[in-house]
């Protein structure tokens, strides 16, 4: 299995809901020469097991871990499943629609019904390719208590291993969010990072259509035009476990069409601008 991404949300003093949300691309009929379609074991395992669970309860909160899968064919239910993690087998493919099925349904079934105190209700997002840290979720949610909206992880800002991205995609990561920049108003380093976390009444405020690589262009252009209080902290950032599946040219189109007719197609609500806090970007928390 070649998983997309991972999601995580805690909920302090209610029915806590810590989701992970690995989509796959495991299909009955796949060409044996297309990446990450039902190999074995899944390599997401050891993202699933490096979530740390105790710090997030030791801080008050119940964690539950979710998993998005794409209708595979292979072991990988059974392994997710005895990893304690529960499983969302999303409808169609593609990350984005995986990742926006899988908050969906996660959002209804959250504590939203009731809502927890001081709105200590809190979601992750991400990549279970091995290349992203899950020890580093505590740090986001000490972000996020902090009243910050949606916390990205720039890869930018930390320490990248020798090989991990390729100048080729480092190069148009840096396009990408120079145009989210000029397009919103709102700083970024890093737009397609895997890794984000949000308070989980931000998140019922913004509308994603994304059906594919597009979801964090998706996910910030919204968040601007919503007016949520985004912040970035640094994260390292690991060599991938198994190989890529974007295709750079192709997937930047993508993520450029998606920004601008996001822009283009909402209008920007009356009130003041999305909030960036300048100390938070830099990696420092309250």
């Amino acid at each position: 299995m070649h998983p997309a991404g991972e999601a995580l949300a805690a909920s302090r003093g209610a029915t806590a809901v810590v989701a992970g949300v690995v989509r796959g691309l495991h299909r009955s009929g796949g060409r044996p020469d297309q990446p990450g379609i039902n190999r074995e074991p899944f390599p997401g395992r050891g993202v699933l097991d490096r979530i740390p669970r105790a710090s997030l309860e030791a801080m008050g909160y119940a964690v539950s871990v979710w998993v998005v899968d794409g209708n595979s064919t292979d072991r990988t239910l059974e392994v997710i499943r005895d990893s304690g993690a529960k499983v969302f087998i999303q409808k169609g493919r593609g990350k984005g629609n995986g990742v926006r099925q899988a908050f969906d349904r996660l959002l209804q079934v959250s504590p939203s019904a009731k809502p927890a105190p001081q709105g200590r209700e809190f979601f992750m997002m991400l990549d279970a390719d091995g290349t992203y840290p899950p020890e580093d979720i505590p740090k986001f949610v000490s972000a996020l208590e902090a009243g910050n909206e949606i916390v990205l992880g720039s890869r930018f800002r930390g320490t990248m291993a020798d090989g991990a991205m390729t100048h080729l995609n480092a190069i148009g990561n840096r396009a990408l969010s120079t145009l989210a920049h000029l397009l919103y108003g709102v700083p970024v380093t890093d737009l397609c990072t895997g890794m984000w976390g949000f308070n989980a009444a931000a998140l019922r405020r913004i509308e994603l259509v994304a059906a594919g690589f597009d979801l964090e262009a998706d996910l910030f252009g919204s968040a601007c035009m919503s007016h949520v209080r985004i912040i970035e902290m640094p994260i390292d950032y690991a060599a991938r476990i198994g190989p890529p599946k974007l295709i750079p040219l192709r997937t930047g189109v993508q993520i450029a069409w998606r920004l601008v007719s996001r822009r283009l197609n909402e209008k920007l609500k009356p009130s003041a601008p999305a909030n960036v806090d300048s100390t938070l970007r830099r990696g420092t928390t309250a």
